[in-house]
């Protein structure tokens, strides 16, 4: 296989975290593709008791990212990091002796706790390893396109899994997502220690600050909504093809291939344009408006027919991930370049309940308001982005305004 060329011009330690997030992504890969199989026919739940588990963990955990960002904080990223990858990777080795749906729903709840907890903790890691922001783009991007080649090739050797369909055979499988989690939790631990910040002086731009100011929370709200691409894609997407146009039932699968294939080619360049405060503000608009393009595209999909549906279903993935890269990599850069060092784990973490929040509700609001309204639900997505984008360029701009090391067009 080969890697991104990003990976080459990481430091050795880059290389380790994405290494880690490669053979982390190969395992969830694995267990995306044949965990539904695993409860429903070796463990005997339902697949209403699966999907019902997942939900209910999801909002109960959202506080565990806040709790893994406060001990970043006080005992080093690169720790905690170490100890959510081996929590996670003994949770899956759980799932392969679960009997019932109580057990099912405990350590469904703490594998999702600590899922929720990685990604704040690896970007506080990334903020304090790497002082110089394309650097730190760098290594992000890099980690989100291994991480995706390897959610790829892991569902790909699920099928495997699925083909033998042995009680064996999926306890295999759990034991080699474990080894792969433990496997990243120790490429950490070889990182070296980075020395934790101390505290800013009070006043000095509202760095010492312990909580985010309304700039920083306001971004995180905004955020939540930017967020939306993911479900967009894995729930609306799907829906509406299969119910709501004339494209063919196999439309759903291209579309999927073209979202990884795009992302996996554009994140990196794309990342390297969020380069200082107003180009990486100005991304948010551009971000927002790619997703308001897709949402229209989708809607004009319902009315159109044929060739022309299929084409403007092709548009709107390629629109939708434009989106996804641009907003990403714009807000990596300001959800560290806007929190202050001492601090970092606790912003970041408060900055990932965006996401998070939106992986627990998005579902909902997208099966119930927007495809519930058809082409006037689109549209009504489309005026949302469009303009969520416009204000969050600016809160971003008016946060940094307050930091004196980022005003002008200095890199954060």
């Amino acid at each position: 296989m080969r890697l991104p060329g990003g990976v080459h011009e990481l430091t050795a330690d880059g290389r380790r975290l994405a290494l880690a997030a490669l053979v982390q992504s190969l395992g969830i890969g694995l267990f995306t593709a044949s965990s539904i199989a695993w409860f429903t026919r070796h463990v005997g739940l339902t697949a209403n008791q699966v999907a019902t588990g997942l939900a209910v963990a999801g909002a109960a955990a959202l506080a565990a990212s806040l709790l893994a960002g406060v001990l970043a904080d006080r005992h080093g990223a690169r720790r905690i990091l170490a100890v959510v990858y081996a929590g996670r990777g003994l949770c899956f080795l759980a799932f392969a002796f679960v009997t019932n749906l109580w057990e099912y729903l405990v350590v469904t709840l703490l594998s999702v706790a600590f899922d929720r907890a990685g990604p704040p903790v690896l970007q506080a890691l990334v903020a304090a390893a790497l002082p110089e922001q394309r650097d730190r783009g760098r290594l992000l991007a890099v980690v989100n396109v291994v991480r995706n080649i390897g959610l790829g090739l892991g569902a790909m050797a699920g099928g495997v899994t699925l083909t033998l369909d042995t009680t064996r055979a999926y306890r295999i499988t759990m034991l080699l997502i474990t080894a792969a989690f433990l496997g990243g939790a120790l490429l950490v631990r070889r990182l070296p220690a980075t020395p934790r910040p101390t505290a800013a002086p009070a006043g000095e731009g509202g760095r010492a600050r312990a909580l985010p100011g309304r700039h920083y929370l306001t971004l995180t709200g905004l955020n939540f909504l930017l967020s939306f691409f993911d479900v967009l894609l894995l729930v609306a997407m799907p829906v509406w093809v299969l119910q709501h146009t004339s494209a063919p039932r196999a439309t759903v699968s291209v579309l999927y291939a073209l979202n990884t294939v795009l992302v996996v080619v554009a994140q990196l360049p794309v990342s390297r344009l969020a380069d200082g405060l107003r180009r990486s503000s100005r991304m948010l608009l551009w971000g927002g408006a790619a997703l308001a393009a897709s949402s229209l595209c989708f809607a004009a999909a319902g009315a159109a027919h044929g060739r022309s549906a299929v084409l403007l279903l092709v548009a709107a993935i390629l629109a939708l991930s434009l989106g996804e890269v641009v907003t990403t990599s714009a807000t990596w850069n300001l959800s560290i370049a806007l929190a202050p060092a001492e601090a970092r784990g606790r912003y970041l973490s408060i900055f990932g309940l965006g996401l998070a929040t939106e992986r627990v509700f998005g579902p909902v609001v997208v099966t119930g308001l927007l495809l519930g309204s058809g082409a006037v639900g689109w549209a009504g997505a489309a005026v949302v982005f469009a303009l969520t984008g416009a204000v969050a360029e600016r809160v971003a701009l008016a946060g940094g305004a307050q930091i004196p090391a980022l005003v002008g067009e200095g890199t954060p």
